[in-house]
C-alpha cells in the first residue's frame, strides 16, 4: 500500500480509547494494535468530508513520515481511519507547568528541556520544515526520563506543502499573523526559521526561572525577524556563552570570598598576643632567649626537661603538610593540565566543585589540628591552613591560565 494514500483497509484495533485532550479539527485515541499501544489521530465527523482538511492530514503524515529524530514523535501509517503514530506515555509541557511547576526550578531539568527542544527544532529546519505551531500543548514530556517529544505537524510548512491551515496566536510571530494561509508562490513565503525561533522564545518566558534566559528571550521575540537569532545554532552558542559567563563569575566570587576570609583571619591574628611568635623563637633559636629570665641550673642527676613548644610546632607543620597534600591530590591537583578559560563549560563547573571540596577538607583539617594541639592558638592554626589552601588554589589557577595562553 502506498503510504501517502488513504486506504480502504480498516485496521483491526484490539482496543481503542478516546483521549482526554482533543484537537480543534481531529479526535485523538489511544489504540492497541498487535499488542502495542499507538496514537490515532482522525478528522472529526464535521471535517471528514472536506478535501482541505483531508489534504492537511495527508501533508502532516507525508512530512512526518520521512523524519526521524529522538525528540520527534514517529509517524507510522495513514489510511481512511486517520494517522497512526507512536504512543508517548507522558504529559504536555502545559500540564507539567501547571501540575508540577517546581520541576523546572531545578536547573538541570530546564537545561534538558531547552537543549532537546532546540535539537529537534534544528533538525526540522535542516530538513526544510517549519513547525509554525510551537507551543506547550505540542511538547510532550515522557514520564520516564522527562524527554521531549515534539508533536503535531498539522500547521507545518515545507517546500512542497506551502499551505498552512492556522496558528496559535499567543505563540505566533508578527509576520505569521499577517501572512495569509495560502502562501503566494510568486512572492514566496514570509515565514522562515526565525518564525519558529520567535515561538521558542515565548515558551522560555513560561518557565519559572526564565530570568536566566532574559537576553536570549529578548532576542528570540524581537518584533522584526532580522533582529532575532538567525538559526538554532546561534541560540545554542548564546546559551553556552551565558553559562560559561555565570560559571566563571561564580568562581571569581568564590575565590574572592576565600581571600576575604583569609585576610580577616590574618587581621585577627595580628591583634592576638605574640605568644605563638615567642614560642617559635624560643624553640628555634634558644641561645637568643630573653636574658632577663632567671637561669636555673639543671641538676646533674636529673634528665633535661623536654620543650613541648618545639615538639608541637614541628608536629603541627608535619601534620598540616601531610593532610593538605592528601586533600590537594584528591581534589584540584588534576586541574594543573586544564585550560583557563576553558572551551567547555563543564570544566568550569568541575573546577568550582573541586575547589569547594578542597576548602571544605581544609576547614575540617583545621578543626582536627586545633583539638590535637591545644597549646597553639586557634587563630594561628586557622590562618596557617587557610594560607596553604589559598596558595595551592592560586598556584593551580595560575597554571590553568598559562595553559590557556599556550
Amino acid at each position: 500500500m502506498d503510504s501517502s494514500q488513504f486506504s480502504d483497509n480498516q485496521p483491526r484495533f484490539e482496543a481503542i480509547e478516546q483521549m482526554e485532550t482533543q484537537g480543534a479539527t481531529c479526535d485523538t485515541f489511544r489504540v492497541k494494535l498487535y499488542g502495542k499501544l499507538h496514537f490515532l489521530k482522525r478528522l472529526k465527523s464535521e471535517y471528514a468530508g472536506d478535501i482541505r482538511y483531508q489534504e492537511a492530514l495527508r501533508k502532516e503524515f507525508e512530512t512526518g513520515y520521512r523524519l526521524e529524530h529522538p525528540n520527534l514523535v514517529r509517524y507510522l501509517s495513514l489510511d481512511k481511519d486517520g494517522i497512526l503514530m507512536e504512543y508517548v506515555d507522558g504529559e504536555t509541557l502545559s500540564q507539567r507547568l501547571t501540575q508540577n511547576p517546581d520541576h523546572f526550578k531545578q536547573r538541570k531539568n530546564t537545561d534538558k528541556l531547552v537543549r532537546q527542544l532546540l535539537s529537534v527544532l534544528g533538525y526540522l529546519h535542516s530538513h526544510q520544515v517549519l513547525h509554525l505551531d510551537l507551543k506547550p500543548d505540542n511538547i510532550l514530556l515522557t514520564h520516564i526520563n522527562d524527554d521531549v517529544k515534539l508533536i503535531d505537524l498539522g500547521f507545518c510548512y515545507t517546500d512542497t506543502f506551502a499551505d498552512t491551515q492556522g496558528h496559535t496566536n499567543a505563540f505566533a510571530a508578527p509576520e505569521q499573523l499577517s501572512t495569509p494561509r495560502s502562501l503566494s508562490l510568486s512572492k514566496g513565503p514570509s515565514l522562515t526559521t526565525k518564525t519558529d525561533i520567535y515561538a521558542f522564545g515565548k515558551i522560555l518566558e513560561l518557565l519559572p526561572d526564565h530570568s536566566i534566559y532574559n537576553k536570549v528571550i529578548a532576542r528570540c521575540t524581537a518584533e522584526r525577524p532580522e533582529d532575532r537569532y538567525q538559526s538554532v545554532e546561534e541560540i545554542l552558542h548564546a546559551i553556552n556563552h551565558q553559562r560559561r559567563y555565570f560559571l566563571w563569575v561564580a568562581i571569581i566570587v568564590f575565590c574572592a570570598a576565600l581571600l576575604s576570609v583569609g585576610l580577616a583571619l590574618l587581621t585577627h591574628q595580628k591583634s592576638e598576643p605574640a605568644a605563638f611568635e615567642k614560642m617559635v623563637v624560643d624553640s628555634v633559636i634558644p641561645e637568643q632567649q630573653d636574658t632577663r629570665q632567671q637561669m636555673v641550673p639543671t641538676p646533674v642527676n636529673e634528665p633535661m626537661q623536654q620543650k613541648p613548644a618545639k615538639d608541637e610546632q614541628t608536629l603541627l607543620k608535619e601534620d598540616l603538610e601531610r593532610m593538605i597534600d592528601q586533600a590537594y591530590r584528591s581534589t584540584i591537583a588534576t586541574f594543573c593540565d586544564s585550560l583557563f578559560p576553558s572551551p567547555t563549560p563543564s570544566t568550569g563547573k568541575a573546577w568550582a566543585d573541586a575547589s569547594t571540596e578542597f576548602h571544605n577538607q581544609t576547614v575540617q583539617m583545621g578543626e582536627r589540628l586545633i583539638k590535637k594541639y591545644p597549646n597553639i592558638p586557634e587563630t594561628t592554626i586557622r590562618q596557617e591552613t587557610e594560607s596553604r589552601f589559598q596558595s595551592l588554589v592560586s598556584s593551580v589557577f595560575t597554571q590553568m591560565h598559562q595553559n590557556g595562553k599556550q
